[in-house]
């Protein structure tokens, strides 16, 4: 079976009307954030979580420290960042957008007994801000991230805006590299082979060691070609160590230019991943991801659409009645486990930090709500008084939010 005859957009009458009547409502351009998009279209998570998607081989993520020389490190980091595009649903479809307050957490536990952990929160939603944070500061990194996703509609295909970015910060050399994002579009909601495309170019900088990695993810075009076609290179200056050619679905292929050597850089088929751990749905808040959408995600599941809707309206519609109750209070939004940067859109997680490991002093890295810490070493304390200790050593969010 063909793509174009999976297309729910034209293989079923009820959900080519409701989508010709919001076609007729847009116009090019228009920003698709503002319309109320049908339900059979949509992933069941939320962007928090998809952002995770990166993440997929952190495997990798915590090889970057390690490598001994700059060079290497950029060529380990750009293995990572592009691990992860290949995955996908089934078909076009967009996750939840999340609802302002909205949190989302998991971790990757390695073999070597460490973990990697993952926050994140919807700390705006006009316009639509997401705020992660990643960390394993026993293999040297952290990532604070804030993305803007925006949406166009331009007639035959809807594009993701992803912009924002990215820092990863490499704790043991001192370094850090900012990291952008490709944009997503949606191709053939009229006509043609309904399909997702990766597009634009992205960048990788690190401004201590002035190493860059710059990538282009091709569009197809519209005679020829192929789809999920991505070119690049790593340089400093005006001198080009590698590039960088392939398709990044399927297999990536690096060329060393001063030897003229070329070896395979990424192949999805030939890699392992890490489970993602989430807490069970019983032990999360109400804002988180899972709990917070899961009436949504269950009438999906079903295939009750009529249902799916009346759920996602029933969020959308609280969201909106909390925003006017504000409004009328004069009371702003308070984000929970983000800051604001002055005058700039830009948001750092509390408990950032990028102080080097120190397993003398510091416990094993952990997570509680939300909160990511290691707790001074103590001495060792009777069962009674570690459990009190525990209560008293956890960090304080308020004055790290001040600081």
């Amino acid at each position: 079976m063909s793509v174009e005859e999976e297309n729910p957009l034209r293989s079923d009458p009820q959900n080519q009307s409701i989508i010709m009547n919001i076609l007729s409502q847009l116009r090019i351009g228009m920003d698709l954030s503002k319309v109320t998009l049908p339900t059979f279209i949509l992933e069941p998570r939320s962007f928090l979580e998809k952002l995770t998607d990166y993440f997929t081989h952190v495997d990798l993520l915590i090889l970057i420290s390690k490598q001994p020389d700059p060079l290497e490190r950029m060529i380990a980091l750009l293995r990572w960042y592009v691990s992860g595009f290949y995955i996908k649903p089934k078909g076009v479809k967009k996750p939840y957008n999340p609802i302002q307050g909205e949190v989302f957490r998991c971790s990757w536990h390695h073999p070597d007994g460490t973990k990697t952990f993952y926050v994140a929160e919807q700390v705006s939603h006009h316009p639509p801000i997401s705020s992660l944070y990643v960390s394993n500061r026993k293999h040297g990194l952290v990532i604070n991230g804030t993305i803007k996703p925006r949406s166009k509609f331009l007639g035959n295909s809807a594009a993701a805006i992803i912009d924002g970015s990215a820092s990863l910060f490499l704790l043991e050399h001192d370094e850090v590299y900012q990291v952008t994002f490709p944009d997503a579009y949606a191709r053939g909601i009229l006509f043609g082979e309904l399909r997702m495309e990766l597009v634009g170019n992205v960048e990788i900088h690190c401004a201590k060691t002035g190493l860059t990695a710059q990538l282009e993810f091709k569009a197809k075009p519209w005679f020829g070609g192929d789809y999920n076609v991505v070119a690049g290179r790593i340089h400093k200056n005006e001198n080009v160590f590698y590039t960088l050619s392939g398709k990044w679905d399927t297999e990536l292929t690096i060329t060393d230019e001063k030897k003229q050597t070329k070896q395979v850089f990424w192949n999805p088929a030939k890699a392992e991943r890490l489970p993602k751990i989430i807490p069970p749905i019983e032990k999360q808040d109400k804002w988180e991801s899972i709990r917070l959408w899961t009436n949504v995600s269950e009438a999906i599941a079903k295939g009750d659409q009529i249902a799916a809707t009346q759920e996602k309206t029933k969020l959308e519609d609280e969201q909106r009645q909390g925003f006017h109750a504000r409004k009328l209070n004069n009371e702003q939004w308070k984000t929970k486990f983000f800051r604001k940067e002055r005058n700039i859109d830009v948001y750092t997680y509390n408990l950032f930090n990028s102080k080097v490991y120190d397993p003398s002093i510091e416990s094993e890295e952990e997570e509680i709500n939300f909160l990511i810490f290691c707790k001074p070493k103590t001495k060792e304390l009777p069962s009674s008084d570690a459990e009190h200790d525990t209560e008293q050593n956890l960090p304080d969010q308020t004055a790290s939010n001040a600081s």
